[in-house]
This record gives C-alpha cells, sequence and structure tokens, in this order.
C-alpha cells in the first residue's frame, strides 16, 4: 500500500529563528530586474532577512516568492503596488 505524502509548507521556526514564505503580486504588470532590486531592498528595510528568492521570470510574470526570516510584521500594504500574501501549497 502506498503511503500519502501528507507534508505541509507553513511558517516555522528554525534553530530560534522565525521563517515565512510570501509572496509578492506586484500590480502593475511583469516585474524587471530594477522592480525585483527594489522590492528586495524594500523588505530588507522592514527589518526581514531574504533567504531566498523563487523561480522567477524577469519580464515574464508578476509573482514574486520568498522566504524571510524576522517577525511576521509583513502585511498587505506594507510595499506600496504589491499584493502581499502567505505562500500555501
Amino acid at each position: 500500500m502506498a503511503q500519502t505524502d501528507r507534508r505541509a509548507v507553513a511558517a516555522g521556526e528554525f534553530i530560534g529563528k522565525d521563517v515565512f514564505l510570501k509572496s509578492f503580486t506586484q500590480q502593475s504588470g511583469n516585474i524587471s530586474q530594477t522592480q525585483l532590486d527594489a522590492l528586495v531592498s524594500s523588505v530588507t528595510n522592514l527589518n526581514l532577512t531574504v533567504l531566498k528568492i523563487g523561480d522567477i521570470t524577469i519580464g515574464g510574470q508578476a509573482v514574486v516568492r520568498m522566504i524571510v526570516e524576522g517577525a511576521d510584521n509583513l502585511a498587505n500594504g506594507d510595499i506600496a503596488g504589491h499584493v502581499i500574501a502567505d505562500v500555501t501549497f
């Protein structure tokens, strides 16, 4: 009998660090490299550390997924021009 894979992705605490998965949807179309750089800068200016940026096609998509570390105080509207959400799988 095959086992069902029941893993889920969620925020967690690892070695005393709070880690969250977030998506950022740019409201004005596909994201450029300059806009991605500005988004990462905005996230880090909110006292969060970007641990990983998900796969992205520059100029071909509007959604960026990130793994961030720090307090989960990142709410929708914190970064102008982006819809912010928790990542779910």
